[in-house]
């Protein structure tokens, strides 16, 4: 139970690797505030949490781009549990277009959900921590795309290009609050979106594992170890850290 009595806030948590980190600190006795922009994903995660763990859970509709809807999240789950412990950032979207093509508009689409919500629930929750006298846990979700380029993927890239250096920043700033500010770079996740990609034949499995040296895709239980990891007290000593989770990808210079 390394987080039991922690109040953890999960953004994106609906499905995919957002559900799993939030089921994951559920496991390890965390108190979790779900947040997604779809109530009914909301209903099944709370349904799954409190048959498996029994745990506290509190769901939050909330656009992250919104600094509105941000201020009443971090309200809400203040009302109704005390205080924020932890903040995951995971809630995100893909944006696949030649550059040449990409619309102003999807580009702008993908910063303000993926930078901007990022940035957003940073200084909100942020802000809450260091009024209260300091101490918490802050995990932002970048990319590999972060890392390394993909064709196609200009502005995802540039979102999470910008969540790890963001990431940094804040764990620089915030340290002498005994705030811990870290990432998780995830490869490539069997996600819903990433299935999606898939059926549409943008991504190729065979080619995509073939550079893994792990061998296989990432299931999003894959993220829920380096998130508890980074929210439990076993981190105290570590901040502005980008945590690559892909199975090697990004180490493999062979293929």
């Amino acid at each position: 139970m390394l987080l039991k009595g922690k109040v953890a806030i999960v953004t994106g948590s609906g499905r995919g690797i957002g559900g799993a980190i939030a089921r994951g600190f559920a496991s390890e006795g965390a108190s979790v505030v779900l947040v997604s922009r779809t109530l009914e994903q909301l209903a099944e995660q709370e349904r799954q949490i409190r048959s498996l763990y029994g745990a506290p859970v509190l769901k939050v509709v909330c656009d992250v781009s919104s600094e509105e809807q941000v201020e009443s999240l971090a309200a809400a789950a203040i009302a109704e549990f005390g205080r924020i412990d932890i903040l995951a950032n995971c809630a995100g979207i893909t944006m696949v277009a030649p550059s040449e093509e990409l619309p102003l508009e999807n580009w702008h689409k993908c910063l303000s959900i993926n930078l901007d919500g990022t940035f957003l629930c940073c200084q909100k929750v942020g802000k809450h921590m260091i009024e209260r006298g300091g101490g918490g846990k802050i995990i932002n979700i970048t990319s590999i795309v972060a890392h390394a380029a993909i064709p196609k993927r200009a502005a995802y890239a540039a979102s999470k290009g910008g969540v790890m250096q963001l990431t940094q920043n804040l764990a620089v700033e915030w340290a002498k609050h005994d705030i811990q500010v870290n990432a998780i770079s995830p490869g490539f996740i069997r996600t819903e979106i990433v299935q999606d990609l898939i059926d549409k034949g943008i991504h190729k499995p065979q080619l995509m594992e073939a550079r893994i040296p792990a061998g296989r895709l990432g299931e999003v239980d894959d993220m829920v170890g380096p998130a508890v990891f980074l929210a439990s007290s076993m981190s105290a000593y570590v901040t502005g850290v980008i945590l690559k989770a892909d199975g090697g990808w990004l180490a493999n210079g062979y293929v």
